[in-house]
């Protein structure tokens, strides 16, 4: 597998924290919670049983440090690529916001760029932070197939389903959300979890997605509560040759 440093670096970012970040809470304060549009992205769902299990196993062992109660190990994904935000008013005219007519059209864009992709493994694990959630690490193959897929996506997109973002894309999957509290326990915790072996994930699909983020307010189980709305999915091509073989 191949490892990104990206995630040694946010490792070490997350230890020099002295609290963790709400952002569930803070996203939701005052007019801010009407900004919170639906996102569209495209991402890879887990089908694998024994990952599922193995996330439902980190997610219990940090379980009393999670005040919101995490999605089922069976609805958490990998985000490929962040398309933007559903416009569920006509008048919300921001940047990156698309109108549901739009999403068939990017659907199509993508199913040609699919088209020539092939299924494909990465590393699931081991644990990590951010200062707003606990997530597993995901991992590229040695031919980085998860790159070039993502690639293939982006390029089949007009530049405004490619917002810019603050960060480099580091692929993860989210477990769970820390709200507000100290790091230093949790950073104890976690160091055993960060020796863990990463465990091989075969990605046989990508889905298009719509993800309701809209309830109100941020009580413990708002993240059982959040909806997903499948737009399209792509199946990959089960030969093994080059993910980047045209």
């Amino acid at each position: 597998m191949s490892s990104s440093p990206g995630f040694a670096s946010k490792w070490e970012q997350f230890i020099r924290h002295k609290r963790t970040e709400d952002t569930l809470a803070s996203e939701r304060r005052g007019l801010r919670r009407y900004l919170l549009m639906p996102t569209i992205a495209f991402v890879i769902p887990v089908d694998d049983e024994a990952v599922r299990a193995q996330l439902a196993a980190w997610q219990s062992a940090f379980a009393d440090a999670l005040p919101y109660r995490p999605q089922p190990a069976d609805r958490v994904h990998i985000t490929l690529h962040y398309v933007g935000q559903l416009r569920t008013v006509s008048w919300m005219l921001l940047p990156h916001t698309w109108r549901r007519p739009a999403l068939r059209w990017i659907a199509a864009r993508a199913r040609t760029a699919l088209a020539h992709c092939v299924e494909f493994t990465v590393g699931i694990g081991p644990l990590n932070a951010f200062p707003n959630v606990l997530f597993a690490e995901v991992h590229d193959g040695d031919r980085e197939c998860l790159r070039a897929v993502r690639l293939r996506v982006r390029r089949a997109l007009p530049l405004r389903a490619r917002p810019p973002s603050p960060w480099n894309y580091l692929p993860h999957i989210t477990l769970g959300y820390w709200g507000e509290q100290p790091v230093a326990p949790l950073v104890e915790r976690l160091r055993p979890f960060r020796a863990d072996e990463p465990l091989p994930l075969r990605v046989t699909r990508i889905k298009l997605t719509v993800y309701w983020r809209d309830e109100f307010p941020a009580t413990p189980d708002i993240l059982l509560h959040l909806r997903e709305e499948v737009i399209a999915e792509y199946t990959l091509a089960p030969q093994d040759r080059p993910c980047d073989d045209d």
